[in-house]
């Protein structure tokens, strides 16, 4: 626990240098302080600094952008219904009736489990060309890949047919919906 404490502190230290060095402004060479020395001149030969060479460096001056930004207009479709425009104190709005949930029957379920059945076999089927595709570039690392997805759907959609022929027998014993 003692070293956990010792690894915060650390860190908090370092947020806290690193946040000093951010927000802190940096001393420049134009700002004269009492503290700053006094200009070297140049009485005689003696060895000479870059800092007296070098030209003062220009500062870029942000201009503010000549026009405020705009926003997007795009022209309303054909059908398109404009909002109405808001009201002060407006009456609440209806809203559509939520239907209620079907029950979970064997139909239901069956519907369900045809429907992801047959996603799936769409991507074997995807997937199938795919690999054909890496084996023709010469790719064995993604055939690899794309072999182990294959046989992953496949043991999958299996278990989903079955599951579907179990659901339809139970779909063909339940009574007709109301």
């Amino acid at each position: 626990m003692r070293n956990r404490e010792r690894v915060m502190l650390g860190s908090a230290t370092v947020l806290v240098a690193v946040l000093g060095a951010v927000l802190l402004p940096w001393p420049s060479r134009d700002t004269s302080s009492p503290a700053a020395a006094p200009p070297v001149t140049n009485e005689g030969p003696g060895p000479v600094t870059a800092a007296q060479v070098s030209p003062r460096r220009a500062v870029p001056v942000r201009t503010p952008d000549p026009a405020p930004p705009h926003a997007t207009v795009v022209p309303p479709s054909p059908g398109d219904v404009p909002p109405e425009p808001e009201v002060a104190n407006a009456p609440p709005q209806q809203n559509d009736p939520i239907e209620e949930e079907k029950p979970r029957t064997a139909r239901w379920k069956l519907e369900k489990t045809e429907h992801i059945a047959t996603l799936l076999g769409r991507d074997v089927s995807r997937l199938e060309g795919e690999r054909q595709e890496a084996k023709s570039r010469g790719d064995k690392a993604r055939v690899e890949q794309v072999d182990a997805l294959l046989q992953r759907h496949r043991v999958r959609l299996d278990e989903l047919r079955e599951e579907a022929r179990t659901l339809a027998d139970a779909a063909r014993n339940e009574p007709p919906e109301p």
